[in-house]
């Protein structure tokens, strides 16, 4: 007696020529792929190569101009709403949580959502948090957590709406340290394990190849490479992503005369000074005193008396740094720096209209276009035009805009970066390095705070590793990125008698 063959189960995410458009934008061009249960997809490319747009289609957010998508085989709508492809089990986490900051985590657990009798909703929330590895009490406001808290609550929050079978992640480690970012890749893992099909993205390319089981590449609105994770380095990775990509080996010159200069105890720290025309990194860990730091010279936090170019200074406000040529670029992008319903053009101009610029030169709305094109060709930024919303641009070029208004307009003193190459894709690094190096080669001071050692030694001249008020110099060497992991390790552990 023959025994019946088992079934196979069905494929749980399948896309069949999906394309989308934007006007004469083609976003996704006939994007075709499946994944099965458990697979764990990174799904990679360059900025606006179509990651998002493909997020959003299948999260209900945009409505694909042809094509479909199926789960577990059946074929669904393409007036998907983000409800419905809640209720089909498909869940995204986005890199900051959509949660409402002034509820508490059981009010954001239920937010939207048929509310049970209040000893259930507690202990559903309970379970729900459990299964994430989340021991939070549900009365805490949202607000008090940190981000990796706060991104493990809205993946609670996707368990409650039911089945999870698919888990779309959008750059969830980009502001995590190790021991978080850890943590969330042994939960995927647990969810892949229970046949949850989870698609990553990601521009850390050793999460990618630490987490997932395949690769996915778009490029252009293409689906170009696909295969097992195991077939891949980090330069066979980087070159799927940006063909001939080319390498980037910065010359280091002579730094010129000391321009900031912050002595001991000032700001709550040791002594720290950058010279014209170099680049200094400030690192440490996630969250770490170096960006406070990096605001409060930049006008942006509880100020500090420093030296600039020998005189005393003390920014109450960015404005007042600006006046001094001193530049603050903060981390956050779409909240701190960009204006999304503004068009690309003035968001790069906003500070600098009406102002007489160091170049000698009032900025007006031509001459500040003229500057946009210039700075849009140096810093290689791609998307729609001058006059499109800047939401419209992809993380990367967004996060370029924000780069250019500083560097182009007017030529900085002092250009401080908080992160300014996190979320961006390596062809995008290297535009933004080379920018930041540009600006140091014509007598700018330069200081870039990271809690990534990779950004750190990709620009620096030297850095100075921060834990709490602690500085410790690091020199540039052939060994640079594991000389900044040593020197902060070495500092963060405890001293044994």
């Amino acid at each position: 007696m023959h025994k019946p063959a088992a079934s196979t189960p069905p494929t749980r995410l399948s896309y069949t020529g999906v394309t989308v458009e934007f006007g004469a934008t083609r976003a996704l061009d006939e994007v075709s792929f499946s994944a099965q249960p458990g697979e764990i997809i990174g799904l990679l490319g360059h900025n606006g190569a179509g990651k998002s747009t493909l997020c959003n289609v299948t999260t209900g957010v945009i409505q694909a101009t042809s094509g479909q998508f199926s789960v577990d085989g059946i074929p669904v709508s393409r007036k998907l709403s983000p409800r419905d492809a809640a209720q089909l089990g498909i869940t995204v986490i986005h890199q900051e949580p959509a949660l409402a900051p002034n509820m508490t985590v059981l009010e954001n657990l239920f937010l939207a959502r048929p509310t049970p009798p209040n000893a259930e909703r507690r202990r559903r929330a309970a379970d729900a948090l459990k299964t994430v590895g989340a021991h939070l009490p549900l009365d805490m406001p949202v607000d008090t957590l940190g981000l990796g808290e706060r991104q493990l609550v809205d993946l609670a929050r996707g368990l409650l709406g039911g089945e999870m079978k698919v888990l779309l992640l959008d750059e969830p480690t980009a502001a995590l340290g190790k021991a978080e970012t850890e943590s969330l890749h042994t939960l995927i893992r647990g969810f892949a394990e229970r046949g949850v099909t989870v698609l990553y993205v990601s521009h850390r390319l050793p999460d990618i190849l630490e987490v997932c089981t395949r690769i996915v590449v778009l490029r252009g609105g293409r689906h170009v490479v696909d295969g097992p994770t195991a077939d891949f380095t980090p330069a066979k990775l980087a070159e799927a992503l940006v063909p001939n990509l080319r390498s980037l080996d910065f010359t280091h010159t002579d730094p010129g005369a000391t321009v900031v200069e912050l002595p001991p105890g000032a700001a709550g720290t040791e002594a720290l000074s950058i010279r014209s025309g170099e680049v200094v990194g400030l690192f440490g860990m996630a969250g770490g005193r170096q960006f406070a730091l990096a605001a409060q010279l930049g006008g942006a936090a509880e100020p500090c008396s420093y030296q600039l170019a020998g005189a005393s200074v003390r920014f109450a406000s960015p404005a007042q740094a600006i006046r001094q040529g001193v530049f603050f670029v903060p981390p956050d992008r779409d909240t701190e720096g960009l204006v999304g319903s503004e068009t690309a053009l003035d968001n790069v101009m906003l500070p600098w209209y009406g102002r007489f610029g160091s170049r000698g030169w009032w900025v007006s709305a031509h001459s500040g276009a003229a500057v946009y094109e210039q700075a849009r060709a140096a810093l290689d930024i791609r998307g729609p035009g001058a006059d499109a919303e800047v939401s419209q641009f992809s993380g990367g070029n967004r996060q370029k805009h924000l780069l250019a208004r500083w560097l182009y307009p007017a030529p900085p003193r002092v250009l401080i970066l908080a992160q300014p190459t996190q979320g961006v894709d390596v062809g995008a690094k290297l535009d933004i390095v080379e920018a930041v190096r540009a600006a140091a080669a014509a007598g700018a001071a330069v200081l870039v705070a990271s809690s990534e050692s990779d950004e750190i030694a990709s620009m620096c001249d030297r850095a100075v590793t921060v834990t709490g008020n602690t500085f410790c110099a690091v020199p540039r060497t052939p060994q640079f990125n594991e000389d900044l992991l040593a020197s902060l390790l070495a500092q963060s552990s405890p001293v044994r008698a």
